[in-house]
């Protein structure tokens, strides 16, 4: 008996967007879900930045950062329905000592509830000590360490000259916001979310091996 569901869509990749949160700067992956967790493959790595407004004449700070949270909103939205996203993985929301820094990244964490609400994608979330433990077995990992197994992981997506970490061209300083992000992926995979998916995606596969075996060109 097959008790693969039955998916509303023609197999083709299913994506996860990785987020690392935050106001000046975000970390986002795209990971493509395979049937099994060796399968999976970052297909995009990215940053996207905002900051202070410019303008000669002086604007309020309250105005300035609602401008900056839209744009958030218009890249986070472009992410999503390029493609097709299913499910977004994200670091936990961080609780600074600055004020101005908490509202700043509570407003991001706005921004990614509106998105995950209207289009109605659930939400998978990791600590930074949940993902240190996933990476490398220890809750105190530097993020130089956490990058490093994620370049052993993903060696062929990450390392290299056409790696998509390459086509990036993301400045070295700012590398950690994708590998944050992608490290918040990783560390969701034991998630109802993202098994249920996997689950689909191996049903998927099964089927279209299946229906390749019992084609008469197949």
């Amino acid at each position: 008996m097959n008790d693969c569901p039955t998916p509303p869509w023609t197999f083709k990749p299913l994506y996860v967007l990785g987020i690392d949160p935050g106001f000046a700067s975000i970390g986002l992956c795209i990971v493509a879900i395979g049937p099994n967790p060796v399968d999976d493959r970052p297909v995009r790595m990215a940053l996207f930045r905002t900051s202070k407004s410019t303008a000669k004449r002086k604007v309020r700070a309250s105005d300035d950062n609602l401008e900056r949270a839209k744009e958030i909103a218009q890249w986070l939205q472009t992410m999503v329905k390029t493609y097709d996203v299913k499910i977004i993985c994200a670091e936990t929301m961080s609780f600074p000592r600055s004020a101005s820094v908490a509202a700043k990244m509570a407003m991001c964490w706005g921004v990614i509830a509106a998105i995950s609400a209207r289009e109605k994608i659930p939400v998978s979330q990791a600590s930074p000590q949940e993902i240190k433990k996933t990476m490398c077995q220890n809750k105190s990992a530097s993020k130089e360490e956490v990058q490093a197994s994620l370049n052993l992981l993903f060696r062929a997506d990450l390392v290299g000259p056409e790696s998509v970490l390459t086509e990036s061209r993301i400045p070295g300083s700012q590398l950690e916001h994708p590998y944050d992000a992608l490290a918040a992926v990783v560390a969701c995979r034991d998630s109802a979310e993202v098994l249920l998916l996997r689950r689909m995606v191996e049903c998927a596969v099964s089927t279209e091996s299946s229906s390749r075996a019992t084609s008469p060109t197949g």
